[in-house]
């Protein structure tokens, strides 16, 4: 399953997503499922999953990623250059999403870079010290020379604050690019599944 923040779409056979949910027929995949299902019998599932469908879930996501970073507000820039995919297995934090269930295999999502721990403990060294607006003031700028978007600023686009109206871009990249995402997904999965089998058999 595939996802834009607080955005994602399944694998096992619907699309959803955080923000708003939608589901569509993935068609064409019937058979490359069936021949992953297959895949996953000869060489275990948790092998099939990081050697083929979390690459190939990761993959198909780069027209959510750039339709994205086109929709994305351009008054720094910085939202735009923070975003990127990644892929897993869900974790126990990702099945407490009401979007996201047991039968889900892989999950994608594009999503802003998230903060390492070593910079928040360089940041919390240096300037743990200050409270409220000198606080946060110094926060959005160590971070933004970083190249980190810190203040969920992708959420306030998407749903709006007290103080703006929402200017939703996730949404419609999902919504706009669903289509590609699921054909692109199966003519990855054919490709690395038919590529693959060979070389376990090496």
């Amino acid at each position: 399953f595939f996802s834009s923040r607080r955005r994602h779409t399944r694998c096992s056979r619907d699309w959803s997503s955080d923000v708003c949910s939608s589901d569509l027929e993935v068609e064409g995949l019937k058979e490359t499922l069936e021949a992953f299902t297959q895949l996953q019998n000869e060489i275990g599932d948790k092998d099939a999953k990081s050697k083929v469908l979390i690459p190939a879930v990761r993959e198909a996501m780069k027209p959510v990623l750039a339709m994205a970073k086109a929709m994305a507000p351009k008054d720094t820039g910085l939202l735009e250059r923070s975003l990127y995919i990644t892929a897993r297995r869900p974790s126990k934090k990702d099945m407490k999403s009401r979007y996201i269930s047991p039968k889900d295999s892989v999950i994608s999502l594009v999503s802003t870079r998230p903060i390492p721990r070593k910079l928040k403990k360089q940041f919390q060294s240096s300037y743990g010290h200050l409270k409220g607006k000198a606080y946060t003031n110094e926060r959005r700028k160590f971070y933004a020379e970083q190249g980190y978007a810190y203040d969920a600023r992708a959420v306030a686009n998407e749903f709006g604050t007290g103080k703006m109206s929402a200017n939703p871009f996730m949404r419609s990249s999902l919504e706009s690019q669903a289509q590609s995402v699921s054909t692109l997904l199966g003519q990855i999965l054919k490709f690395r599944i038919e590529s693959f089998k060979p070389k376990q058999k090496i």
